[in-house]
């Protein structure tokens, strides 16, 4: 008997219009040696999309509620969660300021064009920590409250309760449309920073009754002093919103930085072979910062014989890097097909 569908009593606001595909690679099965699909987030209506939407039709219904006016959140510069946050409050009517870190930008390309172009206040602060980062965006939040606007202060990566919720229900979603085809998944393989994705597909999985392998590849490690510890209490905060009775415990929770390389949107053994065989085997993009590096475990780990198929590579969206000149100047470099075109 199937398990039952999991109950959701959260407001939520659609920003997707559609449900996300999820397809079979046969190219890339066959030439790993594994069955692997995608779960397509990386397609959408709303600011060219991302599992970070999933979270925000959540994140911003709530706010809404609250009678706020304005969101602020942060991140790298990089970063895809700030896009789409910038791209969900206009497409909500709220105005929106962004605190952005890392190196800075010579050119306005990639997320930061498009943060700008959804009309976000760009607060740019250089090559601080997250926990400076979070001090800094506090400021901001304090300064638009003191100047009369009602201010929701979004977690970075959208990471909550209610996003990690939103997850949850997407494992359920997943695993419908698999069934549909005839097909079902045995590892859930996903890019990992901020956490709600992981410990909400590890809620769902558990609600569902299942024993899939999911595998977060952490890409942001420095994201919260205690990363297990967090995404542990992201899953157990998201049954507590949807009021299942259910404790998830560390050893639940399966996350990896060996794909990890030099750090946060550093190089890192296999990303540029994933970005290539991705592309020129399926049409499908995935970005150094975040996507490739789980598409290097995928690829690293069947060629090892670590995963059981079929695998499922959850695509959390993010493609906007490769629009950097500086990455894209590191793809090519380190990618001997493109780097004899010699562009």
């Amino acid at each position: 008997m199937a398990a039952p569908d999991i109950a959701f009593p959260l407001p939520t606001i659609d920003l997707r219009g559609f449900v996300s595909p999820v397809q079979l690679l046969p190219r890339l099965s066959e030439e790993i040696g594994l069955e692997v699909w995608a779960k397509r987030d990386d397609v959408g209506s709303v600011g060219l999309a991302g599992n970070k939407v999933r979270k925000l039709e959540t994140e911003l219904a709530h706010a809404l509620s609250l009678g706020a006016t304005h969101i602020v959140t942060e991140g790298s510069r990089h970063s895809n969660a700030t896009r789409a946050a910038a791209a969900a409050a206009a497409a909500a009517g709220l105005r929106c300021t962004l605190v952005l870190c890392h190196d800075e930008p010579q050119e306005p390309v990639g997320n930061l064009l498009l943060d700008a172009l959804f009309g976000a206040d760009l607060r740019l602060v250089g090559d601080v920590s997250w926990i400076e980062l979070a001090e800094l965006t506090r400021k901001v939040a304090e300064e638009l409250e003191a100047a009369g606007e009602r201010v929701y202060r979004l977690p970075i990566g959208s990471a909550t309760g209610r996003g990690a919720a939103s997850f949850a229900r997407a494992y359920a979603e997943a695993e419908r449309q698999m069934a549909s085809q005839g097909a079902t998944f045995r590892s859930i393989v996903h890019a990992s920073s901020a956490g709600s994705t992981h410990a909400g597909l590890t809620l769902g999985r558990m609600l569902r009754g299942q024993d899939t392998r999911i595998i977060g590849v952490v890409v942001a490690p420095e994201v919260y002093e205690d990363v297990p510890g967090n995404y542990l209490r992201l899953a157990n905060a998201a049954a507590e919103h949807i009021a299942a009775h259910i404790k998830v415990r560390l050893e639940d929770m399966e996350i990896t930085d060996r794909y990890l390389g030099e750090g946060y949107g550093l190089p890192a053994p296999g990303v540029n072979e994933a970005i290539d065989l991705f592309a020129r085997l399926e049409g499908i993009v995935v970005d150094p910062v975040y996507t490739a590096k789980a598409a290097a475990a995928v690829i690293d780990m069947a060629r090892r014989a670590e995963l059981e198929g079929p695998v499922l590579f959850w695509h959390t969206g993010g493609y906007h890097a490769l629009f950097d000149p500086a990455m894209a100047a590191r793809v090519f470099a380190d990618t001997p097909r493109l780097n004899a075109l010699q562009l």
